[in-house]
């Protein structure tokens, strides 16, 4: 499921950015929901980096937390 989420993730973003990008050759504006999925997407990338780092840093420092099913195999 996650392989979905992602490829749904990349095919968005890549739109945006091509669309973005043909549009400034262009020189012409954006359309509202061009813009709007774009701060969707950097939203959600800023939102989970922030939480994967988190989550990183606790491993690292050692602490306890539940995680899913095959996350023992990354112990340090």
């Amino acid at each position: 499921m996650a392989e979905f989420f992602v490829f749904v993730y990349a095919m968005a973003s890549g739109f945006v950015l091509l669309t973005m990008q043909r549009n400034r050759r262009e020189q012409r504006s954006d359309a509202p929901i061009v813009t709007l999925v774009g701060w969707g997407l950097f939203s959600l990338s800023s939102t989970l980096a922030l939480l994967l780092g988190a989550v990183a840093l606790a491993l690292a420092l050692g602490l306890s937390m539940p995680l899913p099913a095959g996350f023992d195999s990354f112990a340090l």
